[in-house]
């Protein structure tokens, strides 16, 4: 899969940091988003000082974000590495567990700004330059539905549910295309959003978030695989 380009949202992140790692070792071209600068800066450190492929760093807010911005980030992307091959959405906003009547109304659109609509908007205008490559994914990152659906998870638990038609849609209209669609729970991991959840527990005993992007890695390479085999000789 050595030379796919892929682009991470929520790079300097637990899992985006960790799937960032896991491409440079693929030797994707890996282009990675956070709105934080600095992270982002830490992850490329610790990239390339293993030696791997220097990763591409976009900084960018996906709460502020416009169609205009996006497009300049793809365009330079096809510039640059001459296609897309996959989007990864790992990037996610939650401040904490919060009664919905005491719920701050411009952390609740942001927290849907950030969880869904970039991430509809990203794929919608990514999903040309996807369909150019010869697989193309489009994976998004869900969580346990069935706790979401309790109390206090506000924006981030309508949210996640909200994406899962979002990915239901994307999935219909690409069926005809090489485009897989995927909505995916990547477990319990060590990471700064669950720790925001679950205050008495102890990060110490939850496995780090490699696990998780090596499933990711997985699922990204089978795909690839899967189009080869099918594709005429």
């Amino acid at each position: 899969m050595g030379g796919k380009t892929i682009i991470i949202t929520g790079a300097a992140g637990g899992l985006g940091s960790a799937l960032s790692r896991a491409c440079a070792i693929e030797g994707f071209n890996t282009v990675m988003i956070d709105c934080d600068r600095r992270g982002l800066e830490a992850v490329w450190d610790r990239i390339t000082g293993e030696g791997l492929p220097e990763p591409a760093l976009y900084p960018l807010d996906l709460l502020g974000a416009g169609p205009e911005h996006y497009e300049d980030m793809l365009q330079k992307v096809t510039e640059e590495f001459g296609g897309l091959d996959a989007l990864v959405h790992c990037a996610a906003r939650f401040e904490g567990l919060t009664p919905l009547e005491l719920f701050s109304p411009p952390e609740w659109l942001a927290s849907i700004q950030v969880n869904l609509n970039a991430a509809w908007l990203l794929s919608a205008l990514s999903l040309p330059l996807l369909k150019q490559s010869e697989a193309g994914s489009l994976y998004f990152m869900l969580d346990d539905l069935s706790k979401l659906d309790g109390a206090f998870w506000g924006a981030y638990g309508v949210s996640k549910h909200a994406l899962v038609a979002l990915i239901s849609q994307f999935a219909a209209e690409c069926r005809s295309s090489n485009v897989q669609v995927l909505g995916i729970n990547p477990g319990i991991f060590r990471s700064a959003l669950r720790s925001r959840a679950y205050h008495a527990e102890n990060p110490q005993v939850q496995p780090e978030p490699e696990k998780a992007a090596s499933e990711i890695i997985r699922l990204l390479k089978r795909h690839v695989e899967a189009d080869s085999a099918s594709s005429p000789v």
